[in-house]
C-alpha cells in the first residue's frame, strides 16, 4: 500500500490498545505504543519486533478506519469551501 500521506494532529485512542499493549512484555510496550502513534498520527508503518507486532496488526484496521474517516472529511470540507454561497429558498431577497 502506497504510504498514506495525511498527518493528522489527533487520532482516537481506545482503551483496548492500552490494554493490549500492557499485556506485552515491557520490553516491547514502548516499541508497541509508539508504533500505534505514529501510524494513528503520520501514517508511518512501524518497525517492530516480538509481540508488538500482533498488537499493531489487531488494531491497523481501526487505525486505518480512522484515517479513511478523517481523509473523507477533509475532502468534502474542501469541496464544500470551493462551493459559492447559497441563499436559503424561504429567504427573500
Amino acid at each position: 500500500m502506497e504510504q498514506d500521506k495525511l498527518q493528522r494532529g489527533q487520532f482516537t485512542f481506545y482503551a483496548s490498545y492500552l490494554n493490549a499493549v500492557e499485556a506485552l512484555p515491557k520490553s516491547r510496550r514502548y516499541e508497541a505504543l509508539f508504533g500505534i502513534l505514529r501510524y494513528g498520527l503520520y501514517g508511518e508503518e512501524p518497525e517492530l519486533g516480538g509481540g508488538a507486532v500482533g498488537v499493531f496488526e489487531a488494531v491497523r484496521p481501526h487505525l486505518e478506519s480512522g484515517r479513511a474517516k478523517a481523509a473523507y472529511r477533509l475532502r468534502k470540507n474542501a469541496e464544500a469551501a470551493e462551493l459559492p454561497p447559497t441563499v436559503h429558498p424561504s429567504v427573500r431577497q
